[in-house]
């Protein structure tokens, strides 16, 4: 390529364009983002595409290319940033994957803007936008592609002016096509507020027991409306001022149990909080009449709620080991912890080998067999990220939280509001059952623990006689 100084005004912006979007794409992913479809991950797909875009249409650059410059950033500054040279090899793989997706989408979608005769004299009506709605909702044309092509031949429109006019035009073509309806999310029903005000907020005592003799019933309602009482087969929702149950939250899922009156029983089914200070047990009457006012005895179901720790602080197990054996650029992405199975969700750009699967499961089960104990501190959440404590982007945390350590914290220490076991020997054992895509750049792995993993184990060797059976 020609030297910057003989290049056109074009391409010297393109190339500028590309050095800056370099240096931001290779900062984000050695911070953990990758390029995705919401929230930050869209703006860094974002950039990375306008980026190859300059690079494909003004530089005449056919192949991969935007790699190679995102490693020239890690060369000049990783003495600066050693994160960089840290994860200099998934950043290449990254920047690759990506921009191998995004070159076959952008030869068809330059190509079908081509064939519209857009220029920069160009009517910028409803018409124009029906065209480019239909692009990208039967071609699949990238909308950021879109308006980087239209600034190209001139045509340039405020981002939100073009994003409104944009959305609204693809509105109506999925409303004509019956395509794309959604619902809009269920607000916050306002009787959560007026149970709040009247009754105050429920106090969470989970963490030391699993039963309460003396709870009160501070609410019973069922949809919007509140109730004086329930009866035998039907069903409700219960406000307790205090209760052991744990709200699903962080991932973990709510409490089971019972509620036992003087001459009611009620089973817990669930148990979650749609708003803060508010614990909600959804459930059926068994026996008698339960009224608001009355005092119950609050008891959770010990063997489930056991099983769920075990999974829980088996999921902080794994996070660590992932780290452990997939490189530092691992990062949570979501959870599922339940009685009987935890789903992990991380970053990571290809499916795990079985050789890897086999090393972090052994590594986990090494934590499980030392028994180390797992404790809980309360701290600032100031003093809580100088401790080195892993926070979990997109959870909202107080100025005071609660972290995690298992042993002295070498391995794993992270914020969590769950509740787990004392030592990882109450674990038991742990076993990976799959690993998959679900996004790009993003893995699911599912795993047992406890007996789950010892039924397992049955399981295969059961199968492994019927096979050898003669």
């Amino acid at each position: 390529m020609s030297s910057y100084e003989t290049l056109n005004e074009t391409q010297q912006f393109a190339c500028r364009v590309i050095a800056d979007h370099a240096r931001a794409t290779a900062f984000a992913i050695a911070d953990g983002i990758l390029p995705g479809n919401e929230g930050r991950n869209y703006v860094l797909r974002k950039i990375m595409r306008r980026a190859i875009y300059h690079g494909r249409e003004h530089l005449g650059l056919d192949g991969l290319f935007f790699y190679k410059v995102c490693d020239q950033v890690v060369e000049k500054m990783h003495s600066a940033f050693p994160e960089l040279e840290t994860q200099r090899d998934f950043i290449a793989k990254m920047v690759k994957l990506e921009e191998e997706r995004f070159g076959t989408t952008m030869v068809v979608g330059l190509g079908k803007l081509g064939e519209l005769g857009i220029s920069a004299s160009t009517p910028k009506d409803d018409a124009l936008f029906a065209s480019l709605g239909k692009l990208y909702d039967t071609f699949g044309t990238p909308r950021d592609l879109i308006r980087v092509y239209l600034e190209g031949v001139g045509l340039l429109f405020e981002e939100d002016d073009f994003n409104e006019r944009f959305d609204a035009a693809l509105a109506e073509l999925q409303k004509s096509s019956a395509i794309g309806k959604t619902t809009r999310k269920s607000e916050v029903s306002p009787v959560y507020a007026e149970i709040l005000e009247k009754a105050g907020k429920s106090v969470f005592h989970g963490y030391e027991t699993t039963e309460i003799e003396k709870a009160k019933v501070i609410a019973i309602f069922s949809g919007e409306k509140q109730l004086d009482s329930i009866k035998a087969g039907e069903q409700a929702s219960v406000v307790l001022d205090n209760t052991p149950f744990y709200a699903e939250s962080g991932g973990q899922v709510g409490d089971t149990g019972v509620l036992i009156g003087k001459d009611t029983r009620l089973a817990v089914h669930d148990t979650f909080s749609p708003v803060s200070g508010l614990i909600i047990h959804k459930v059926t009457a068994e026996k008698g009449e339960l009224k608001a006012g009355d005092t119950v005895s609050a008891i959770v179901d010990v063997e489930k709620r056991d099983a769920t720790r075990r999974n829980h602080t088996a999921t902080h197990l794994v996070h660590a080991a992932l780290k452990e054996v997939l490189g530092s650029h691992v990062k949570q992405a979501g959870s599922v912890v339940a009685p009987n199975y935890l789903r992990f969700d991380f970053a990571h750009y290809q499916p795990m080998t079985a050789g890897e699967i086999a090393e972090v499961e052994d590594l986990v089960n090494r934590y499980i067999l030392k028994n180390e104990q797992v404790t809980t501190d309360l701290m600032a959440i100031e003093d809580a990220m100088r401790s080195g404590a892993v926070a979990m982007f997109g959870e909202k945390y107080g100025s005071e939280v609660r972290v995690l350590t298992v042993g002295g914290g070498e391995f794993s220490r992270e914020l969590c509001g769950g509740t787990h076991v004392r030592a990882t020997g109450d674990i038991g054992s742990f076993k990976i059952t799959s690993d998959e895509a679900i996004a790009s750049g993003v893995r699911r792995i599912r795993a047992i623990t406890g007996f789950d993993a010892f039924e397992r184990f049955r399981e295969d060797e059961r199968l492994i006689e019927q096979v050898l059976a003669p």
